[in-house]
């Protein structure tokens, strides 16, 4: 792999995850104070690994031939993929978490909010 694919590649998920982020952090202030609370925490754990991998990315495009080297014969890319992969996956899992709460207490809502036959209006009555 050369230089440029790489910080080509680390460019894109950076790009992406950044835009994902954004959506989220959107997107949390709907969410119930619980499950917001949870979401901040994640983008608070998800934020300074997204700041590691641009720094890397800067790193890389700054580095002298001879760096390059070493650097494209160690795990950088793979770190710092999997870095940001466990932290989405972690965001993931709480937000399936709250999605699950919140679906079963709508559920619960409408299961319990059932209309009861004798109040329904007969349709030969006429209202007054």
């Amino acid at each position: 792999m050369k230089k440029e694919e790489l910080l080509a590649k680390m460019q894109a998920t950076i790009d992406e995850q950044q835009a994902k982020l954004e959506s989220l952090k959107e997107k949390a202030t709907d969410e119930s104070h619980e499950l917001i609370d949870d979401v901040r925490s994640a983008i608070a754990d998800l934020e300074p690994k997204l700041e590691r991998a641009k720094a890397k990315a800067m790193e890389i495009a700054d580095a002298a031939d001879d760096v390059w080297d070493d650097i494209k014969e160690s795990d950088v890319w793979d770190d710092i993929k999997d870095s940001l992969e466990s932290g989405w996956d972690e965001l993931s899992s709480k937000l399936g978490e709250g999605w699950d709460s919140l679906t079963s207490s709508i559920n619960s809502i409408f299961s319990d909010s059932e209309v009861k036959s004798d109040s329904k209006i007969k349709p030969d009555s006429k209202l007054k």
